[in-house]
């Protein structure tokens, strides 16, 4: 039996094939990131939206490009930084996704893109992160350019009530439009790599209940280090951090994203995470 397809125009589907077919409605970069407004059929899973994603197929959407366009034949990632629904169209939904790869050449051909171009997605993949009933300070660890990535949680926490302050890790002022994407009821604070930042990232673990960190890599290990300081033992639920993992077939299969774990194995960040606990993941 031929699978169903539900269609709200010629571009917005899902497909047979089990991808999504979506609308670019904008495309702009903010504070070092993509942030891409997708128009998307109904009945894309919703929650937990903050660290899933989206693998986008980076092709003109002909036939032609399909079969003999290859060279940007790896999807790239898109993390969900937003949902409503859309008023444009009867049973549509409006998404924003982001990326903070620009250096990329799969990233630049969709930032590049105009409106109402159709793109092709696998998704939402991944576990995301979580908010535990008890949590009612959350501290958010980030940089201006991955910040994005963890809209959806800094939301939930602020519509049940509770408190949230923003870390970001910048040597510049961050930019009027991203103050402007990140909620008035958020606490911020920036400052620059050094002693300034270790000190003010230990005073917010220790403040938080639980805290949601997007960070290169390269940081991972002063984090660790932070948290043993500042709360003497890496507490279990306490810190999740979402992976500087290439995030390239979303299914395990090419095991670019392995990432190493604490008890010396190794694990496939695209489906067991790309958010984990920082007490499960080695640091070095």
């Amino acid at each position: 039996m031929k699978p169903m397809q539900f269609t709200v125009n010629a571009h917005i589907a899902f497909d047979g094939d089990g991808t999504v077919n979506g609308m670019i409605a904008s495309a702009r970069v903010v504070a070092g990131s993509l942030l891409l407004t997708l128009t998307l059929p109904a009945g894309v899973a919703h929650e937990p939206l903050a660290g899933r994603y989206f693998l986008a197929r980076c092709v003109e959407p002909t036939e032609w490009a399909r079969s003999h366009d290859w060279t940007l034949s790896l999807r790239r990632p898109l993390f969900v930084a937003g949902w409503r629904p859309a008023t444009v169209a009867a049973g549509a939904e409006r998404w924003l996704l982001t990326s903070s790869q620009l250096e990329d050449a799969g990233v630049n051909w969709l930032a590049a893109q105009p409106a109402d171009m159709p793109i092709n997605l696998v998704g939402p993949l991944g576990n995301g992160f979580v908010l535990p009933s008890h949590t009612r300070q959350l501290a958010v660890v980030s940089e201006p350019a991955r910040v994005a990535t963890l809209l959806p949680l800094i939301h939930a926490m602020l519509d049940r009530g509770g408190r949230v302050v923003i870390l970001l890790q910048a040597h510049n002022s961050i930019e009027p439009l991203l103050r402007d994407l990140l909620p008035l009821a958020t606490e911020i604070h920036q400052e620059a790599p050094g002693a300034d930042w270790r000190t003010r990232l230990q005073d917010v673990l220790a403040w938080a209940d639980v805290v949601a960190t997007a960070l290169p890599a390269g940081e991972m290990a002063g984090l660790l280090g932070a948290v043993r300081t500042a709360r003497l033992r890496v507490e279990r639920g306490l810190v999740h951090c979402l992976a500087d993992a290439r995030l390239v077939c979303g299914y395990g299969a090419c095991l670019a994203c392995l990432t190493p774990l604490a008890n010396g194995r190794w694990t496939r960040a695209c489906v067991h995470g790309p958010v984990f606990d920082l007490a499960d993941l080695a640091v070095g």
